[in-house]
């Protein structure tokens, strides 16, 4: 495999097997032993320049992301090993709309401390076994396997870009909300408020809403609403700084509040690194909760 990424990405035996420090022989030979095993050409060898058949380039792509996964897993393996590294593990969303914004200022105040920043798909991580350090979830905080601290409730309304509305609007009601385009967010491995229900808890009897886009992250659906493209559900924390910034607006007073909140948790099992324990106590102190309304 090392040898056929090597010549496909060189187009070249030759160049392949000086990077990979062996024979042009030994490399020609792999890749034969290679197409034979796996019963396809590979290779065209009748031009000056080596070329990849249509199923070469198939495979010369599944193979770079394998071995960029290999990297990835390797990498993660050894951060979590380290000592001196803060590994946290956050929704992708909350990354990049929430905490991004305000790693700098964490940054200026410990500058010695260290994260890794993991963008996850699910909530119910096993800290422990993970060797995550610090996390989020969402629920009622009964959790045996963790320690937790409130950080925001789960307050969830329509936003719209300002652009959008002015062009569309007035929306005056919940019901209007189902003349425009809804943009939705199913996420794969966490259960999470869709458009449906929202629209229940207003009162709106929908048995079916339609879906022209279809997210699988809350981030996506609340980028395109800032683009203009309809109206997304925005989460308190998540939509504050676009909403302050004027990038969004809310075309109703109407919020749906769950009675959950997010939490930060960390383990119960194992003592919490002092770098860990600094950034909880910077995340709780950024007032998540400071009401938009």
């Amino acid at each position: 495999m090392f040898a056929f990424e090597a010549a496909a990405r060189r187009r070249s035996f030759t160049a392949a097997a000086e990077e990979l420090n062996i024979s042009q022989p030994a490399v020609s030979k792999t890749i034969r032993l290679l197409e034979e095993a796996i019963g396809l050409k590979l290779f065209r060898r009748d031009h000056a320049r080596l070329e990849l058949t249509a199923e070469g380039v198939k495979f010369y792509r599944e193979t770079q992301q394998a071995f960029d996964h290999l990297h990835m897993v390797l990498t993660t393996l050894r951060a979590r090993n380290s000592k001196d590294i803060v590994h946290v593990s956050f929704s992708t969303s909350f990354v990049q709309l929430w905490l991004l914004p305000r790693l700098k200022n964490f940054k200026a105040r410990y500058p010695d401390i260290a994260l890794r920043i993991e963008e996850s798909t699910r909530d119910d991580q096993d800290l422990n076994e993970e060797n995550i350090d610090v996390s989020a979830r969402l629920g009622d905080a009964k959790w045996r396997d963790v320690h937790s601290w409130h950080f925001v409730s789960e307050e969830v309304f329509a936003v719209c870009s300002p652009d959008y509305l002015r062009e569309h609007g007035p929306i005056e009601k919940p019901a209007d909300l189902l003349a425009h385009p809804l943009l939705h967010s199913e996420e794969r491995h966490r259960a999470r408020l869709g458009w449906r229900e929202w629209l229940g808890h207003q009162s709106v009897p929908v048995a079916r809403v339609k879906q022209d886009f279809v997210f699988t992250d809350a981030l996506g659906s609340i980028e395109a609403a800032v683009l203009g493209q309809g109206i997304a559900l925005g989460w308190k924390h998540l939509v504050y700084d676009h909403i302050k910034a004027g990038r969004l607006c809310c075309p109703l007073p109407t919020v749906y509040r769950s009675g959950q909140s997010v939490y930060i948790v960390m383990a119960a099992k194992r003592p919490p690194k002092k770098g860990a324990e600094l950034f909880r106590q910077w995340l709780l102190e950024q007032n998540a909760d400071a009401s938009i309304f």
